[in-house]
């Protein structure tokens, strides 16, 4: 009952948000207290109704639906805190309903995933850290792609209708870094508590996983520090972000393919 209770009020909350943002851009007018306010409390609700459907009676459910849902609060999360101080709220109308959709059907999609009792807490916490860490890459190269579509289109000098209400490419830029922050930070939690938490490491041949996941987190690393020194930008942080991305996806899809179809096994 909780699950559901709190996650249509987190959906009522997030509709609204959007059509204050919609009503602001088409009227050309601030509405960006409302739109914070009704993020805020989405956010809240979201959070529980997050919780709840994961953490079953049953155990630990790990299933697709409930996966996105744990992405777009991550998602929401970082832009939402992000727009406190960056001009990112036309951002909301594409991730606001993304939130929706993902928390409408971690609630009434079918699902045949069989939850896991027994998963420990330390294990959850790696499961559910890797699942943040991939959302937020994930955003991350996204964004990257679409900043080198905006910087192309503004060297041409004409852009889709869309692109002219987006953030400033510096803005953007400035965000790609934040979630590259969030994105390494989470992945040292990944590393870590995989180490400590997966018992007999080896035997179940995840050290390909691990490879590539700190040749991801060395990645993000180098990219931060040629911010920091080098004053990287542009180009550049596209490419790295970019490379980082590919890295973490075969960590998780690529060592998938090696187990299964390669070692043949489960």
């Amino acid at each position: 009952m909780l699950a559901t209770v709190s996650g249509i009020t987190a959906v009522a909350l997030y509709l609204l948000g959007t059509w204050f943002q919609a009503q602001g851009l088409l009227q050309e007018r601030s509405t960006r207290p409302l739109v914070l306010a009704c993020g805020s409390f989405a956010l809240l609700a979201h959070l529980i109704n997050m919780i709840e459907v994961i953490n079953t009676p049953l155990g630990y459910n790990f299933g697709f639906f409930k996966i996105a849902t744990l992405f777009s609060f991550a998602i929401s999360s970082l832009v939402l805190l992000s727009s406190l101080k960056k001009p990112l709220e036309n951002l909301f109308l594409i991730i606001f309903p993304i939130a929706i959709i993902s928390i409408l059907c971690s609630l009434f999609a079918p699902d045949n995933y069989i939850p896991h009792a027994d998963y420990s807490r330390g294990l959850a916490l790696h499961i559910v850290l890797a699942i943040l860490a991939t959302s937020i890459i994930t955003i991350g190269a996204v964004q990257a792609v679409f900043m080198a579509y905006e910087n192309q289109q503004l060297k041409q000098r004409h852009g889709f209708r869309l692109i002219r209400h987006m953030p400033p490419l510096q803005t953007m830029e400035s965000l790609l870094f934040e979630i590259v922050w969030v994105g390494i930070f989470l992945l040292s939690g990944v590393i870590i508590t995989g180490i400590l938490f997966t018992e007999d490491f080896l035997g179940q041949h995840l050290s390909h996983k691990t490879v590539l996941s700190i040749s991801s987190w060395i990645v993000f690393a180098i990219l931060l520090w040629g911010r920091h020194f080098a004053g990287w930008r542009g180009a550049t942080a596209i490419r790295w972000t970019l490379v980082g991305f590919l890295f973490l996806v075969l960590a998780y899809f690529g060592s998938k393919f090696v187990l299964e179809l390669v070692l043949e096994r489960t």
